[in-house]
């Protein structure tokens, strides 16, 4: 990703040892996607819900589009992308944390056209990705056996 302002910032602490965490969520393969593959995405609400592609790049279908998310996962660096729509990606890395490992996530408009309706199209785009986020902090939370929150 270029260097570029985000358009949020959202960070959180899990208890849990950083390679744990970066683990449980760069463990991506082609395949059914469930609590040991893309757990990031395995929220129940697309029970059916499988990646293809691989070993870093991935494609999940949503809502029958056979592209409907795009997924990047850079193991080494514990970073995990995620783009959907024609504007969103958001990034995920997991840091050293004095507590276990911080998660940092952060959103960034990649619109190659109309740049402009992001703004209008983006409007509460903070709010969502802190529910987003912390709906995945409760789920990490009871996998892992351990306290995760938002900063």
């Amino acid at each position: 990703m270029t260097a570029k302002k985000p358009l949020c910032t959202v960070n959180a602490v899990v208890e849990a040892p950083c390679g744990v965490v970066a683990a449980l969520l760069t463990t991506v393969s082609a395949g059914p996607v469930g609590p040991h593959n893309g757990f990031f995405l395995a929220h129940g609400t697309d029970p059916d819900l499988r990646l293809r592609g691989g070993p870093n790049e991935f494609w999940a279908a949503i809502a029958g589009n056979l592209n409907g998310i795009r997924v990047e996962v850079d193991r080494a660096q514990a970073m995990l992308a995620v783009e959907g729509k024609w504007w969103f990606r958001a990034e995920c890395r997991v840091l050293p944390h004095p507590k276990g490992a911080r998660m940092t996530q952060q959103v960034f408009n990649i619109a190659t056209s109309a740049r402009w309706m992001v703004p209008m199209v983006a409007r509460g785009v903070e709010g969502k990705q802190r529910g987003s986020m912390q709906r995945l902090l409760d789920r990490i939370s009871g996998h892992l056996g351990c306290p995760a929150y938002l900063e």
